[in-house]
């Protein structure tokens, strides 16, 4: 059944996410609603969970967004094991630990992402341009996340979903 949650969450995100609007004054960042996906099976689930999540999330951003099938996840398995280690330290049924964790790997997977892509010349952004988009997935990890995470988690406990951990 956690499985088929899961599945179903991160099939649902990437349809969100790839009908959310962008804006030109957020650089036209997508919602990191996958990110988001990934982060609630960090700081709720268990290690494999989160690491299957990761890959798979990344595999559908990938697919959506016609970038070559690897890098999401990769960028999405980093942020789900840092995530994972700071998990025992931070209030993770918090919203301030969900707006900064969603902040931040909005952020960092952007701007990690459009290393890895520059790096092998799959994109070219000026300066500019990428810090804004990654800006805008700063700003838009931060107001989404937390809506992600109520909503995964209600989820979860409806269903008997959660571990010992709660969000």
């Amino acid at each position: 059944m956690r499985t088929l949650v899961m599945l179903c969450a991160l099939v649902l995100g990437a349809v969100l996410q790839a009908v959310f609007p962008t804006w030109a004054w957020l650089g036209h960042a997508h919602a990191p609603i996958l990110m988001g996906v990934v982060l609630y099976y960090a700081l709720a689930h268990s290690m494999g969970a989160t690491l299957a999540a990761a890959i798979v999330g990344g595999l559908l951003q990938d697919a959506l967004g016609m970038i070559p099938l690897g890098y999401s996840s990769f960028c999405f398995c980093l942020v789900a094991l840092l995530a994972g280690k700071f998990r025992d330290i931070v209030f993770v049924h918090e919203r301030v630990t969900h707006v900064l964790f969603g902040a931040l790997a909005g952020g960092g997977v952007t701007l990690l992402l459009y290393i890895l892509l520059g790096k092998d010349g799959l994109v070219a952004l000026r300066p500019g341009w990428a810090a804004l988009k990654t800006g805008g997935s700063v700003l838009l990890g931060a107001v989404l996340v937390p809506f992600e995470f109520e909503l995964l988690g209600a989820v979860d406990r409806m269903l008997g979903n959660l571990e010992s951990r709660g969000i």
